[in-house]
Order: C-alpha cells, then sequence, then structure tokens
C-alpha cells in the first residue's frame, strides 16, 4: 500500500512540476509580448529605424495614422509578398520608436462586415490594396496603390498583354519604395535598395509638419479642357485626379472667366487640352498668379485643327509663356518611322531625353530607359537665349531625329513635304518647363514654375493608366511643383539577394537527406522505449 501511495506522489511531483514549467514559460511569453523593447543584432541595423529618422519623426505636431487595406492571407505574386515583408518589418521599427506624437498602425479589411473604426471614418476608405498616411489636420496621403487585374485575356489582340507578375513589379516601381533596379540572371528586373524608410517619413511629415495645411489643384474649364471628374478611358483626366489625391491634394474647377484672381488656396493650376481662346482679362488673372504670388501651372496643349481661324497663338496664352522662356509653336510634329510608334496602342513613342543638362523631372526616366506614350504632338521650346533672364527653362523630352514639325499642317498634303523655311526639324522638343531664375539682379522674383507640354494625352487616361513611364513623368512633376523634388538624407537599405540553383533529383536527394533525421530520432525514441519495457 505504502508503494502505490509513493508511486501515485511521485506522479503528482512530475506533473506539478511540468504545470509549473509551462506556466512559467507562457508568464514569461505575455510579459514579453507586453514590453514594447527589442534588440537589433542584425549587422546593417536592419530592424531599426535611422538616427536620421528618429530625429525627423519627433517633428511631427500631431498624431499619424498608417493605414493598410490590403489582407494579410491574399494570393498575390511572390514579388508582392516580398514588398509586404520589407514594409511590415519598416512598420515594425517605427511602432518601437518613442516619438512626441502616437504613430499607430491599422490593417484595415475593406470588405470586412465589422464597421471601420471610428478613428478612421474621417479618412472614407473604400478601395482594397492601398497603404496611405494620413493625420486629422493634414489629410491623407496614398503612397501604395495596387489594382488587382481582373478579366485579362492573354489572346486578345488588341491589348497588350501584362502578367499579375509584371503589374506587380510595375506597381512597386511606380511607387517609389525601391530603387537602382537592375536585371537579374532570368531578365528580370530586381531591385537592389529599399527607400521604404525614406518614403514612409517623408509622407508621414507632408500629413503632420507644422505646415500641413491642406492645398488644391484648379482645373481651368470653359475653354473645351478635359475634366479631372471625366472618367472617360482616351479623353479623360480622373485618373490624373487621382494621382493628385494621393498626394494629399484637393481637386476643383475654376472658371476663370467669373474669377477676379486664382484663390488663395491653389497650390498648382491645371490647363488641360483646352480648344478655345482665353480672353485678355483671363490671361491677367493667370499672370497676376504667376508673377506676382509664384503661381505653378500644368499646361498641356494639343494640335488642334482649328487654328487656322484663330489670330491669337497658342489660345491666347503665348504671351505668358514668352515671358518665363517658352514658346508654344502651332504646328503639328509629323514622324514617318513606323518604329518609334508602339505596335499595340499605336502610341507615339517619347525617348529621346536632354542628356546635357539633365533635370530631376527625367532623371529616373533616363536611368530606366521608360519612354513617354502620346498622341499627336505639338513642340515646345525654350527661349532664354541671354544671361540676363529672370527665369531657367529647360528642355526636357524630345521627339525622334526623323520627326518635323509642320507649319500650317492642315493645309499639308500626305506625306508632307519639308518646307525649308518654315518647318522644324528633328530632335524637336515636347515637354519643356521654367522656374525662377538665378540671376535675379536683386529684384524679388517668385517661385514661380510652369510646365509645357505638346499634347495632353500624355497625362489623359488613356495613357497614364497603362504606361509606367506616363505615371513617373506625372509624380515627378507633381513633386517638383511642391518643391520636393529633393530626397531626404535617410540612405536606403541593400536588399540581399539568395539564390539557390539545383536539378530535380539534387532537390529529392537533399529532401531524402532532410528527411532522415526526424526519421531517425522517432526510431530511437521508439527503440529507447521498447529497451526499458525489456529491462
Amino acid at each position: 500500500m505504502d508503494f502505490k501511495h509513493a508511486k501515485i506522489n511521485k506522479k503528482l511531483d512530475h506533473w506539478t512540476i511540468v504545470i509549473l514549467l509551462l506556466s512559467l514559460c507562457l508568464g514569461f511569453n505575455y510579459l514579453i509580448s507586453k514590453l514594447n523593447w527589442q534588440i537589433d543584432f542584425s549587422n546593417e541595423k536592419k530592424y531599426s529605424l535611422s538616427q536620421e529618422s528618429i530625429a525627423l519623426l519627433n517633428k511631427i505636431k500631431e498624431p499619424v495614422d498608417i493605414i493598410l487595406t490590403i489582407k494579410d492571407d491574399n494570393d498575390f505574386p511572390k514579388v508582392m509578398q516580398k514588398f509586404l515583408n520589407d514594409f511590415n518589418i519598416l512598420l515594425q521599427s517605427i511602432q518601437t520608436v518613442s516619438t512626441n506624437h502616437q504613430i499607430r498602425v491599422t490593417f484595415l479589411e475593406i470588405d470586412s462586415p465589422h464597421p471601420t473604426p471610428t478613428y478612421l471614418q474621417q479618412y472614407n476608405i473604400t478601395e482594397p490594396n492601398l497603404i496611405i498616411v494620413a493625420s486629422q489636420t493634414g489629410g491623407k496621403k496614398t503612397i501604395f496603390r495596387y489594382n488587382v487585374p481582373v478579366g485579362t485575356n492573354p489572346y486578345d489582340n488588341s491589348k497588350a498583354f501584362s502578367s499579375e507578375d509584371a503589374l506587380s513589379r510595375q506597381a512597386i516601381f511606380e511607387s517609389g519604395f525601391y530603387t537602382n533596379w537592375k536585371e537579374s540572371f532570368n531578365g528580370v528586373l530586381e531591385p537592389t535598395e529599399f527607400r521604404g524608410e525614406e518614403t514612409l517619413v517623408r509622407a508621414i511629415l507632408e500629413v503632420a509638419a507644422q505646415n500641413s495645411k491642406k492645398s488644391t489643384v484648379y482645373f481651368t474649364s470653359g475653354h473645351g479642357e478635359s475634366s479631372p471628374s471625366d472618367f472617360d478611358e482616351n479623353r479623360g483626366f480622373s485618373y490624373f485626379k487621382t494621382m493628385l489625391e494621393d498626394q494629399n491634394l484637393e481637386v476643383e474647377s475654376l472658371d476663370l472667366s467669373l474669377a477676379s484672381k486664382v484663390p488663395d488656396n491653389a497650390k498648382i493650376v491645371v490647363i488641360a487640352g483646352p480648344k478655345g481662346t482665353f480672353q485678355d482679362q483671363e490671361v491677367a488673372v493667370l499672370r497676376s498668379y504667376l508673377n506676382e504670388r509664384g503661381g505653378k501651372i500644368i499646361l498641356a496643349i494639343d494640335p488642334v485643327e482649328e487654328l487656322s481661324t484663330f489670330d491669337r497663338p497658342v489660345f491666347g496664352l503665348r504671351g505668358i509663356l514668352k515671358e518665363w522662356g517658352l514658346r508654344c509653336h502651332d504646328m503639328l510634329v509629323y514622324d514617318p518611322s513606323y518604329q518609334n510608334f508602339d505596335i499595340f496602342t499605336g502610341a507615339y513613342l517619347l525617348r529621346t531625353y536632354n542628356s546635357n543638362n539633365q533635370h530631376k523631372i527625367i532623371s529616373n526616366l533616363t536611368d530606366m530607359g521608360l519612354s513617354i506614350h502620346s498622341d499627336r504632338c505639338r513642340p515646345v521650346e525654350t527661349t532664354n537665349s541671354d544671361n540676363n533672364s529672370i527665369s531657367d527653362s529647360y528642355e526636357l523630352i524630345f521627339s525622334s531625329k526623323e520627326a518635323l514639325a509642320l507649319s500650317g499642317w492642315t493645309q499639308r498634303k500626305k506625306p508632307p513635304q519639308k518646307n525649308e523655311l518654315l518647318d522644324l526639324e528633328g530632335n524637336i522638343p515636347i515637354i519643356a518647363i521654367s522656374e525662377k531664375g538665378n540671376k535675379t539682379h536683386n529684384i524679388r522674383i517668385p517661385d514661380t514654375k510652369i510646365a509645357a507640354l505638346g499634347s495632353s494625352s500624355i497625362l489623359s487616361n488613356k495613357y497614364l493608366r497603362k504606361n509606367s513611364g506616363n505615371q513617373i513623368l506625372a509624380k515627378n512633376i507633381i513633386y517638383w511643383m511642391r518643391e520636393y523634388d529633393s530626397m531626404l538624407e535617410i540612405k536606403p537599405r541593400l536588399i540581399n539577394h539568395y539564390k539557390i540553383s539545383m536539378k530535380q533529383n539534387e532537390f529529392d536527394q537533399y529532401l531524402y537527406i532532410i528527411a532522415t533525421i526526424p526519421a531517425s530520432v522517432a526510431l530511437l525514441g521508439l527503440f529507447v522505449t521498447w529497451l526499458r519495457k525489456e529491462l
């Protein structure tokens, strides 16, 4: 009887020790999970923010929300999974930093039956697959957008087919989270540097810095211009409007014939493909906006057949452009070479850049060798030939060398013969910009900026939705207009690539070798159990 009791007590002691050890492990794990503390043992401090980022984050003036509407259980391509993993590591490092105001991360399911959290309702987020940075007074900025392809047909010859992996790479490339893309062993472009920390910190500063007052972009109306509310696949500017709103800018229309001045909250004025002439009073309003208030204008203007009936070139805007060192010819760019047109869409390809004086707007376009898609164009050139000009103007993108700029093109026969006196030879400038010059001679000059494009189709839905070159150009123009053309002094993180190359039989052999380890342990355990029973 005593032996039986001793055996039971021994078992109770064993189970008590097991329960105590298990409770100790669970309690210790729970305690660790409640501590907002980590140690980064990686050589490059991959899991920690740089000191520059921490200093900048302590300058924010209000709490910030980082909102992800991307599901955890998604079936996105591997390149997208890699991006989400890198971004989640960055979010974890931000959450461990102590800042003056809270930076809160929320994963939001758009199609969830549960209501949106109260603190997010003001942002009115309804789209999936977005990454948004927002604050109460600074508004919201979308720093990543991925449109999942629906119903694509690889056998439809009328449209250029792109795989889901290619579309994922395009979305990641356009977001600017990675830089220095290089061709890998299989011919696919892969990033070598992760700029996520810089991109995210920059967005946080935009919405939560001291001067985070929301500005407005005004589209002129009343002259047959394209509308930002038009979703038409060809002429509409709704996608450009989305890009502006992603940059935390409001978008509205402006009828200059009814306004005595451009509104005070105007950050940029967009003139998109006008068909009618601007009257003197309207031109005066724009001139005052540029010369007295340092206004910013994006002018996208097409060659129009009815120009032969007008006595005011460039719809009455030639005087303003001339004052700022630009000239927009009433000509048509004609290119006889079929190699300069896209085989799928018929778009005219602009892929000649100014290599002598490369502006920041086109630097990454030239590095990647991207082209700009457009319909028919008109020339836009600079006129600053003297050193006393108050502005600096630059020709950015050109037609091919084979192209001609035709004067009086509505009356020309096809194919046109070159007019030695009036026509211009390629390379013909299609996109040019102007800004305040360095030599002001003690005269107060406002920070005026003008971007003139020889075709409104460059920023229209027709090409802006589908072509990476057009999207990057549009974003760079917006950054330049908003004076965000310089990057923060935060070093990018190098990406380590690991590759295992083996044949199928080598992989099977390796799998069998690995499988022998747990099998051997199991057999050893069974043998020890049998041996103890026998003894």
